[in-house]
């Protein structure tokens, strides 16, 4: 059993499809659904609840006696569910494990429909919201396929910073099409200044098959040149890092006392239970993958079987390159000596020349016992992390972001 699985602790998260419409930048499992119908909407719940009966049944041994330190409601845009569905989830999910954890997230996006809604979901056992912010400026939310004005947006955060959660963090995206640094920095210190207490920056990405990517490789998406996004990404730090936002991972700020718990759970490899179309599990060794399309989803949880499209048990080199990859996203980096506890051998044993050339390229340094990224190592992480990934030749090697 892995030291994951021994520790009792668990995460779950819950996907939940649906959006308003499908922003053209995105390649997550997701479907335009308008305004959801209250039917839809209590039919997906009903399935979650049965999936997570079938994982227990399937995953009995590993499951069971496990505490909840985490529940997180992604998408898609889980803040269409109606209160009373997300009141059932949790529900379900104390009666599943004992209780709810301190740390429930829903994700939210800022229109009036979901605002209005604020009250029901803390009173159903929400504690932390991450609001979609994107920007706040109606020329990048337009070009970025959103549904809310600035002032909506602007609207709809006030509310949810004044709804009583106990933490919220604000989504950003930065190297929108014709956003400059300028624009950002704006919007970083409107945060700053209405007192959100964590922020998440986002570098747009290219993924294939999306719209962005498709008219990109057309020539009629251009985009933030490479020194303008460098520009961003660099700002970005260096103006949270002032106000006293600690930069604790690539993407993540946050106050004292305001870290995601969840999203840590990704990155230091801990167990995290998925459930929903597309949804991932961590479970000791073995990684499961559910089928990505809802209806295939659907499909199987209705079948009382596990709706799992993929399942690997990652091989012993393959758990330490994640251990590194992940590690490194965190600003602190990965301890040597508890790789050293964990493994009974050292990175530098493991991976050798990935190592040697991250230094001599001036992306990775060694810190108190400590390898951790440089700061031009934050600017190219990605180039850090591919490193780790060619290092193992595993086929279908599932991919936690």
């Amino acid at each position: 059993m892995s030291n994951s699985t021994s520790a009792r602790g668990l995460g779950v998260y819950l996907h939940v499809p649906f959006c308003e419409r499908v922003c053209p930048y995105c390649d997550f499992a997701v479907e335009a659904a308008g305004a959801l119908d209250p039917e839809l909407a209590a039919g997906h719940v009903r399935l979650l609840l049965a999936e997570l009966e079938c994982a227990r049944r399937a995953h009995g041994a590993v499951l069971e006696g496990r505490r909840l330190e985490s529940v997180y409601l992604g998408g898609g845009t889980p803040s269409l569910l109606p209160e009373g569905e997300v009141a059932a989830l949790l529900e379900g999910l104390a009666r599943a494990f004992g209780a709810l954890p301190d740390e429930v997230t829903l994700e939210v996006n800022p229109g009036p429909l979901e605002v209005a809604r604020l009250p029901g979901y803390r009173a159903a056992g929400v504690t932390r919201i991450s609001v979609g912010v994107q920007s706040l400026h109606d020329q990048t939310l337009k070009a970025l396929g959103r549904a809310q004005s600035a002032a909506e947006t602007r609207r709809g955060l006030e509310a949810c910073l004044g709804a009583g959660f106990a933490s919220l963090s604000a989504d950003l995206i930065y190297g929108a099409p014709a956003q400059q640094p300028e624009e950002l920095f704006t919007d970083l210190d409107a945060l700053v200044a209405a007192g959100v207490p964590h922020v998440s920056a986002y570098a747009l990405t290219l993924e294939a098959s999306t719209p962005f990517a498709t008219a990109h490789a057309a020539g009629r998406l251009a985009l933030p040149d490479e020194e303008t996004a460098h520009a961003m990404a660099t700002g970005v730090r260096a103006r949270l890092s002032a106000c006293g936002y600690e930069h604790y991972e690539i993407s993540s700020f946050a106050r004292p006392g305001h870290r995601s718990c969840h999203n840590q759970r990704y990155w230091e490899r801990r167990d995290v239970l998925g459930l929903g179309p597309s949804a991932a599990s961590l479970l000791g060794q073995e990684r499961l993958r559910n089928q990505r399309g809802r209806a295939a989803w659907a499909e199987q949880v209705r079948a009382r079987r596990l709706p799992v499209a993929e399942c690997e048990t990652l091989p012993a080199r393959a758990e330490r390159q994640e251990t590194l990859s992940l590690g490194l996203r965190r600003l602190e980096g990965v301890s040597r000596a508890a790789y050293l506890r964990r493994f009974g051998t050292r990175p530098e044993a493991d991976f050798p020349d990935e190592l040697a050339e991250l230094r001599a390229l001036g992306l990775l340094a060694d810190r108190a016992g400590r390898l951790a990224l440089t700061e031009r190592g934050i600017l190219f992480a990605d180039e850090v992390f591919l490193r780790f990934v060619d290092a193992v030749d595993t086929p279908r090697q599932a991919r936690l972001a």
